[in-house]
């Protein structure tokens, strides 16, 4: 017995020496995302995203002579649960940074929980401004804030002649992402002397908006503003606002539920015309950023959008970052060194410029660790034969625009 013992203990030991050096055969990086749930499909364009930059990255050598490995959490869009698996990340893989986070509510959570915890977090999508606006030196962002989302929009009616609306009725949900959009597009409508006539929030996955909407119809706005985080909700406030009559000259979407396919796919004619203002996905007349649209629809037979674009892009800002960092093997300091290393971040990206800095957003918030060329990353689409396609500013256009909206009678 006693000799079985002395087995047991001296396998058990071997065992447990052999999980640190399994531990250091990758760099981790964690991601919350919902795999589960009604924002699944958005976990699987990051998962998508990433999986296509690792595999180019690790068959080129990786980062000083290791692989680089994502862990997926599944957080299933629930805030609570993203700060419970980001926790789980950071002290159980023990991963050296983290992105992700899908919707602006999850990645606040994740923001406090890395700022807490000491670990870098790039974030990929979420775009509410308090996430770089809290002086967060552990949370850096690439892709442009809530705020910024209406840029392109306000370029367009700023600069396009007769486009400055009559009027406007904005409808948005009441999440931290929804009502940061808002409130953006309102600030600027009122500087210009536009009358908001409706200013009307609602629930993520309102099963019905036709009292909304009939509201709505009842002011007969020159614009229909409607900012939706799900793409259920970005669906039906179409589909409903369409059916009971409500007809703008221009119907203008925000937010990632404007930018999915299933707008086309599901709307069908309903879809044309609508446009989008939002992150744009790189340049498309770049020619290293029209490579990457041709390389991924060959590996997953869809193009790239805002989504995959921004996964894909933050893995090699991650990537550049470790590649600077002098990794001793200690944890805790080889995330000092990684953050350290992405403050001197200054490199290109199939998203666009991607500097890390210190400056005031559009709503007057101070940002930490914001990229500071989120302002040159918005983009005004539209949906046109079933594609989200650019139409303003004039640079990363597409194709021509379609204003007003032809469709509609007034």
């Amino acid at each position: 017995m006693r000799k079985y013992l002395i087995f047991v203990m001296a396998a058990l030991f071997l065992t447990l020496m052999a999980i640190p050096s399994i531990a250091q055969d990758t760099l981790k990086i964690g991601a919350p995302q919902p795999m589960t749930g009604p924002d699944a499909p958005f976990g699987s364009k990051f998962k998508k995203a990433y999986d296509l930059a690792l595999e180019e990255i690790n068959a080129k050598g990786g980062v000083q002579g290791k692989k680089i490995e994502v862990i997926i959490e599944d957080h299933q869009a629930k805030n609570p649960l993203a700060a419970t698996v980001t926790e789980k990340l950071i002290t159980q893989y023990k991963v050296l940074a983290l992105t992700g986070g899908r919707a602006s509510g999850q990645a606040v959570e994740i923001a406090s929980v890395a700022q807490r915890l000491k670990t870098p977090y790039v974030v990929d999508h979420p775009s509410a401004d308090i996430i770089t606006s809290k002086g967060f030196e552990w949370v850096y962002r690439n892709n442009p804030t809530g705020s910024i989302y209406p840029q392109a929009f306000n370029e367009f009616i700023s600069e396009v002649p007769g486009a400055m609306p009559k009027s406007a009725a904005v409808v948005y949900d009441n999440t931290v992402f929804g009502k940061t959009i808002a409130n953006s597009a309102m600030v600027f409508l009122k500087s210009k002397n536009v009358p908001v006539v409706n200013d009307e929030a609602y629930s993520v996955n309102t099963l019905d908006f036709k009292p909304l909407m009939t509201k709505v119809k009842a002011q007969n706005p020159d614009f229909l503003l409607m900012v939706a985080v799900s793409t259920t909700d970005a669906i039906l406030l179409t589909r409903q606002a369409k059916e009971i009559g409500v007809s703008p000259r221009a119907f203008v979407g925000f937010g990632g539920g404007f930018g999915v396919a299933d707008i086309a796919t599901e709307l069908g004619p309903l879809s044309e015309n609508v446009f989008s203002s939002a992150a744009w996905s790189g340049n498309p007349n770049d020619p290293a950023t029209k490579a990457f649209y041709k390389k991924f629809y060959e590996k997953y037979n869809f193009y790239p959008k805002e989504h995959e674009v921004e996964g894909y892009a933050v893995i090699y800002i991650l990537a550049d970052a470790l590649k600077r960092a002098k990794l001793t093997g200690k944890l805790e300091d080889d995330r000092e060194a990684i953050r350290q290393a992405l403050l001197k971040t200054n490199m290109v990206t199939v998203f666009g410029k991607v500097k890390f800095g210190n400056w005031k957003g559009p709503l007057g918030d101070q940002y930490t660790n914001q990229n500071i060329y989120s302002a040159e990353h918005s983009v005004l689409a539209q949906w046109r034969g079933g594609k989200l396609l650019n139409v303003y500013p004039k640079a990363v256009a597409e194709i021509d625009y379609v204003f007003p909206d032809p469709s509609v009678k007034r």
